[in-house]
């Protein structure tokens, strides 16, 4: 089995952790943070041997535990949680134990704007614009005004469908995550089981980047495990879209391949380059 030692070598050889450059990170309940360094979890993923060799790691550490469903939300750990669960067979001798994904889903919020005759007037010199998902209503009001009914999308959730909730229900689930940064997926999954009766007993991950900031405490479950444990710093971006790294090289500097480079770049309207 793979020593911590080993593990980091893994991460560093297929350059799976990476300093030195400039990343946005994805949005956090308090706003978007910015860092020197990432966790790409996708340099591991091709590798169907080590990732094999990673979820017996973390079916080990869980293998007095009466685990009968891994769940792992998608897309990465999903293949963490087939993985896990073929561990976790071996480890109690042929006993049930199924994999389950849980799915991402929109959370919407109807929405009805009211235009008064003169607003409606002024916007239309340029154009109304608005997004939304799905049907559009338009009425013409009494008197010139105008009101549009939309539906928007407010947040996401996970959920438990295909039909798996009836794996889930009455079961004790084990969730398995690739990288832990605020633990809102983490967060989101364990909503998921609970909402379909099932009860999470733990949360296995192949790296917390968090530096100690998410535990199980503030997960709200019993146990979690780390194959690696990682502190890189985050700088929350300013009002004005800048954080300590964009205003030494640049809010351009950003990288696009991995993070959210490409949406900060167009939630502030610039170029790649840009200061």
């Amino acid at each position: 089995m793979l020593t911590y030692e080993e593990i980091s070598r893994i991460f560093a050889d297929k350059k799976a952790i990476i300093t030195g450059d400039h990343f946005v990170y994805a949005q956090k309940p308090d706003g978007w943070h910015h860092g020197d360094a990432y966790v790409n979890k996708d340099a591991i993923y091709p590798f169907v041997d080590i990732v094999e060799e990673l979820c017996e790691v973390l079916a080990n550490a869980f293998k007095n535990y009466n685990i009968n469903v891994v769940v792992g939300p998608t897309v990465g750990a999903v293949s963490l949680a087939q993985w896990t669960t073929k561990w976790l067979k071996k480890y109690f001798w042929g006993k049930y134990v199924v994999a389950v994904c849980a799915d991402e889903e929109d959370v919407l919020e109807p929405r009805v704007v009211k235009l008064t005759a003169p607003e409606m007037a002024l916007k239309a010199k340029n154009s109304l614009e608005f997004d939304s998902c799905g049907r559009v209503k338009l009425e013409f009001l009494p008197g010139g005004d105008f009101q549009y009914s939309f539906t928007s999308k407010v947040g996401t959730r996970r959920v438990i469908k295909r039909g798996y909730d009836q794996y889930v229900k009455d079961k004790n689930c084990l969730i398995v995550e690739d990288v832990i940064n605020s633990g809102l997926t983490v967060a989101k999954t364990r909503d998921a089981i609970v909402e379909a009766g099932g009860r999470v007993i733990g949360v296995g991950a192949l790296c917390n980047r968090s530096g100690g900031k998410v535990t199980a405490e503030s997960l709200g479950v019993p146990e979690l495990f780390s194959l690696l444990n990682v502190n890189m710093q985050m700088f929350k971006e300013d009002e004005e879209g800048f954080c300590p790294i964009c205003r030494e090289k640049g809010r351009g500097s950003v990288r696009l391949d991995l993070g959210k480079g490409k949406d900060f770049l167009n939630r502030w309207c610039l170029n790649p380059g840009d200061k």
